[in-house]
């Protein structure tokens, strides 16, 4: 023991030497386990019905291994340093012939999964229940050198005093209940007034010192109390606290009640608990410990006490009564054995003699010192679990990221190797079976998680920067609530009785200094991460399979590229003397300091409408802008306010169905949820949103930052405003991952237990999308209205040099001078804000060879004061998919010399499904409307005065702004496109006008009118291409409800700027319920392939027989 000591702590002290190899890598393994702490033994009965072969086997040859810690393991990193089982003394009963013949076994003292320890303070002997399991895994190892044995006792022949008894502890304690769901405290029998519960306890001794300890529970907010029966007898009572009612106060308030006297005791004895109070009374039983004497007598079971020390030299020989008469073994030892437990791993035998009809042993009682009372003849299995595969955990090649899976996500997993891999990092993947096998011999436990990332630490020379756990987990590490899913387990805080300061936390494992890992939940127990932790939260196949495919998406370039990314949106609820719009505008402040480049656009909930209905608060208008801003696709949305597991906001603009109902698998943004619980992933029984979002297969989230509890305002500003300080960090020129960016934000922003609520869900090696390079325009002169724009530039990188290689296209947007805006101050004051809005121009223009040009001509719609505006740019390679990102600022006023006298209103041609459209056509059951747009002028786009913004009116009643729907021609400010599906028209006539003006504000009108048809007029449904997105080939399906009629299909497939790309005929003569035999190969009608991107397709399916026809539209997504 002392040599591994010795290498134990050098092991810790040095980063670089090369890793270990695990013992367990060789020889065969097999796990056992107990509930009770006791002697067992194993023998040729043992395995060979657990069909372990003995071929060739010496007994010697067989150990018995434990974690080498006493319980569960210690958290203090300084304390919890053995990397490997630890071997536990063994004995062999029989000869030495070197085979393990019948009537032969080996035999080890197990304890159970509880610390038991000695507290020199109160003098006595304490369990600590374990909080991960109830049995005590341990190893049987075939192999190797020859096992150690349990030493035998030098007994001295003198001795000072004769005794009889010894002291012994009964122990109480049944976990059922978790009260808030957090926390590692759980609770036993629960009490309502009237109800009582008995115990049944050990014979003690009656008329000597006896001590009950109580621990009770309070959930009560009536007055309540317990009396307490010992055989029938009113011992004593105990008021119990008043919990109060409210929503972030304690909800369980602890009792003890201490009870010592001599009491008159029999054979049979029982402690009785009675609850009185009135109805709604509630508590419950945490546990009860009973400590006394015991007389030493052996009655056929084992028998555990314990000697007090006297501190002094003093030698006992203690008597020991049987009504049994014991043989002898081979070596004429007695079968009744007595043995020192006090050490686990350093178990030792003391003889034990006759004395008559009686029986003793002689001890030193100068320490304190637990023993057992057993006999050979009559001992019990450990329970066989299963073999042991070998691993060795330990060997690595200094990993950037550490995956620690289960084995149901262990595919899944192996793929995030693999593609991080492919980026040029080093990846080490684990079951976390294999760590529980080499840090705590089988038994879960989260600090061997721990000291496993702490091993890989160490020994990679602190090159370990992100740790990922791939698998959900639970508060509950027992499997108590049904559907658990602990897969890879979660810390969980002491304190298990307040929201607000009880927690789960993965940053446990990111612990890992030597006097780092107790976790005192006070300001003085802050640690600070040395590795970013995040964690995959899956609960299934399905879902760990829906991440990972996103992950590959938002790591291919060419699939997410776009305009984007330059996006991020402040959500701020209202009420609460405007505390979450401003925090919302501090970060704004800070953004548009330090991250120009980038558009922060605002969803501030008291800016818009809410209506009262049927008592509840709503607001379509902030719910549809939430709703659009993810359609959109944002780099960020970050939403600071009020919520709870499944929404955000009293007014629900986010919940179930939102998240539901998206579809934005390319344009995957990170959210930051400074809200309550909204990413509570540990609690099996619900699905939070931040799980949805994670999880969606068709869009949602590429990560979160999340919370997993309630949090407070200020360490929610705290931690958000830190993360924007490090979201756009770089090192060595290289942007922060997910990891880097939580492990600074979380250890600049340390609050105590309160801090420890937010969580990273996601792969912490993950890069954000972030554009790498710059663009430069060559002279920016003032913006004047009605003046025409002429600008020029070039992309370059980091060093200011152009990139002749870039060719693709240049996103523009142009905005007049920062707008001030005032709330409608629906729960508090108005709130008056600043947002940059006001947008004037936006274009598309051709890079050629890294050169762009810019025209266009400046709405007069400005303001005409002068001010400081901004030109947000954007550009992405449509060859290599590079991507550059810039701002300028530009003095926007006054009316420039050019102003044209132009007259004359944009041009407007309306069509519906598709440009064979006239005025009065019947239509599909959901239209596209598409307009086509003109004016030598330019489209006017700006929407600070909405007579100005493209609209639709529908039947002369319904306005729709059309803004963000219109899409500028390349290279040509004088037109445009709006598509917009018009979806939920009744069947029947309809009307469409749409209002349009330029940028001389001169308004152009016009209006069509059109027919949905009946819904059942041609019955198909269920379109749908897969795969989508697609590469190579998609295939389109669709049920025909029009079986064995003849029909004809046609497929049109098309760009967003309307251009036909593919189209397809095809008839059916006696047509089938599922037509599923349509493909496109993604190229277009020169058959060349055609770009990334999303494309729109129309199926119009005709009944040749009776005229009768239906056209739909889709998209799909094509990638590269």
């Amino acid at each position: 023991m002392r040599l591994h000591l010795i290498f134990f702590i050098f092991f810790f002290s040095v980063g670089d030497i090369i890793s270990q190899v695990s013992i367990l890598s060789e020889g065969e393994w097999f796990k056992i386990g107990v509930v009770e702490s006791g002697v067992y033994k194993i023998d040729k009965n043992f395995f060979d019905v657990n069909n372990i072969s003995l071929e060739g086997i010496s007994p010697d040859k067989i150990k018995i291994y434990g974690s080498g810690y006493n319980g569960s393991l210690p958290q203090l990193n300084s304390q919890s340093e053995i990397i490997g089982p630890q071997q536990i003394q063994s004995l062999f009963s029989g000869n030495q012939d070197s085979k393990f013949s019948d009537n032969e076994f080996l035999y080890f003292y197990l304890q159970s999964s509880d610390k038991i320890y000695f507290d020199s303070l109160e003098n006595n002997l304490k369990v600590e229940k374990n909080i991960y399991t109830d049995t005590a895994y341990y190893f049987i190892h075939i192999g190797g050198e020859a096992r150690t044995l349990v030493h035998v006792e030098n007994n001295p022949n003198a001795y000072n005093r004769e005794d009889v008894s010894a002291f012994h502890t009964f122990n109480y304690e049944n976990d059922m209940y978790s009260i808030i769901q957090s926390g590692r405290e759980w609770y036993g029998e629960i009490f309502s007034p009237g109800e009582s519960f008995s115990i049944p306890f050990d014979n003690f001794i009656s008329n000597t010192d006896l001590k009950l300890e109580i621990n009770l529970i309070s959930r009560s907010t009536v007055p309540s109390s317990f009396d307490f029966y010992l055989n029938n007898n009113l011992v004593s009572d105990v008021d119990m606290d008043l919990v109060k009612d409210n929503l972030y106060g304690n909800k369980v308030l602890k009792k003890k009640k201490i009870i010592e006297s001599k009491f008159e005791l029999s054979s049979s004895n029982s402690l009785e608990l009675k609850y009185n109070g009135v109805n709604s009374a509630i508590s419950y039983l945490d546990n009860i410990n009973i400590t006394g004497r015991v007389e030493l007598r052996y009655n056929g079971s084992q028998f555990h006490f314990y000697i007090l020390p006297e501190y002094e030299n003093i030698i006992t020989k203690y008597k020991i009564k049987s009504s049994k008469i014991f043989g002898e073994d081979l070596d004429g030892n007695l079968n009744l054995r007595t043995w020192d437990i006090s050490y686990l791993y350093n178990v030792k035998s003391m003889d034990v003699n006759r004395d008559g009809d009686d029986y003793f042993f002689i001890s030193n009682d100068s320490i304190f010192s637990r023993k057992i009372l057993f006999d050979i003849d009559n001992l019990s299995y450990p329970f066989y679990e299963k073999k042991i595969q070998n691993s060795d955990i330990l060997d690595h090649q200094n990993p950037n990221l550490l995956i620690i899976t289960h084995e149901i996500f262990y595919d899944d997993a192996q793929r995030i190797k693999e593609l991080r891999e492919s980026e040029g990092l080093k990846v080490k993947l684990v079951d976390v079976d294999d760590i529980y096998n080499q840090f705590s011999s089988g038994n879960k436990d989260v600090t061997s998680i721990r000291n496993y990332i702490k091993y890989i630490y160490n020994f990679s020379d602190e090159n370990l920067k992100y740790v990922l756990l791939f698998g959900d987990c639970s508060y509950d590490y027992k499997d108590r609530i049904p559907n658990n899913t602990n897969y890879i387990p979660i810390y969980q805080s002491y304190n298990s009785s307040n929201n607000i300061f009880s927690y789960s936390s993965d940053d446990y494992y990111g612990f890992l200094d030597g006097g780092e890992g107790e976790w005192i939940e006070n300001l003085s127990g802050d640690h600070e991460l040395n590795v970013g932790v995040g964690r995959i939260p899956s609960k299934n196949l399905n879902e760990s399979k829906s991440y990972v495919d996103k992950l590959y998406t938002y790591s291919s370039k060419n699939k997410i590229i776009g305009d984007w990314k330059k996006n991020i949106y402040l959500v701020a609820d209202d009420g609460d003397n405007n505390v979450h719009q401003n925090d919302a505008e501090n970060h704004f402040d800070l953004l548009d300091n330090e991250s120009k480049d980038y558009n922060i656009k605002k969803i501030y909930l008291d800016s818009y409408d809410q209506k009262l209905t049927n008592g509840v608060k709503t607001s379509e208008q902030a719910k549809n802008k939430l709703d659009k801003a993810v359609e959109n696709g944002s780099l960020i949305i970050n939403y600071i306010g009020h919520g709870n597991e499944f929404l955000w906001t009293e007014e629900k603009i986010l919940d179930e169905n939102s998240i539901y109902n998206w579809d934005n698998r390319t344009k995957l943004p990170l959210f930051l949820t400074a809200t309550c619980e909204f990413g509570k992933f540990d609690d099996p029984l619900i699905t939070s949103g931040g799980e949805l979002l994670l999880n969606k297969e068709n869009g949602g989230a590429i990560a979160l930052f999340t919370t997993t509890r309630p949090v407070f305002s200020q360490t929610n500003y705290r931690l958000n405003s830190q993360f924007y300080k490090n979201v756009f960090k770089k090192v060595d020129n290289q942007f922060y991952r997910l990891g880097d960016i939580f492990k600074e934000t979380k250890n600049g922003s340390l609050s105590g237990p309160i801090n420890r609520n937010f969580a990273l869900l996601g792969d912490p090696s993950l890069q954000l999308s972030y554009p790498k390079f710059n663009i430069k325009i060559n002279g920016i002169d003032t913006l004047m209205a009605g003046g025409k724009v002429y600008l020029s530039g070039e992309i370059v990188d980091d060093n200011n040099v152009k990139m002749e290689d870039f060719n693709g296209e240049l996103f523009t947007e142009i905005y007049d001078k920062i707008s001030s805006k005032l709330t409608l101050g629906d729960e508090s004051t108005p709130y008056q804000y600043r947002e940059w809005d006001d947008l004037i121009f936006k274009g598309i223009s051709s890079i050629n060879d890294g050169s762009f040009t810019i025209e266009f001509v400046v709405p007069s719609s400005i303001e005409y004061h002068y001010g400081i505006g901004k030109i947000s740019l954007f550009a992405a390679d449509t060859i290599s998919y590079l991507e550059a990102i810039d701002n300028q600022t530009v003095i926007i006023g006054g009316t420039s010399n050019e102003f044209d006298n132009d007259v004359l209103g944009p041009e407007i041609e309306i069509f519906l499904d598709d440009y064979d459209f006239v005025s009065g056509s019947t239509v599909s059951k959901s239209p596209l409307l598409i307009v086509d747009l003109f004016d030598k002028s330019g489209l006017n786009i700006t929407e600070t005065k909405t007579f100005h913004m493209m609209s639709a009116i529908i039947d002369d009643t319904i306005e729709v702004y059309l803004n963000d729907y219109f899409s500028p021609s390349k290279d040509d400010y004088t037109r445009g496109l709006i598509r917009y599906p018009l979806n939920n028209l009744s069947g029947g006539k309809h009307k469409v006008e749409i209002k349009v003006s330029d940028n001389y504000n001169n308004m152009s009108t016009s209006s069509v009118v059109f027919i949905v048809g009946s819904e059942n007029k041609l019955n198909i449904t269920n379109l749908v291409n897969y795969p989508n997105p697609f590469n190579q080939i998609t295939n389109f399906k669709f049920t025909n409800g029009e079986i064995d009629q003849p029909l004809e299909i046609k497929l049109e497939v098309y760009d967003l700027r309307g251009n036909i790309v593919f189209s397809l005929n095809k008839i059916y003569e006696f047509s089938p319920e599922l037509i599923d035999d349509i493909q496109w190969n993604g190229k277009d009608l020169n058959n060349y392939p055609l770009p990334q991107g999303i494309y729109i397709y129309k199926l119009q399916v005709n009944n040749l027989l009776n005229g009768a026809k239906i056209i739909l539209h889709n998209k799909l997504f094509k990638k590269i």
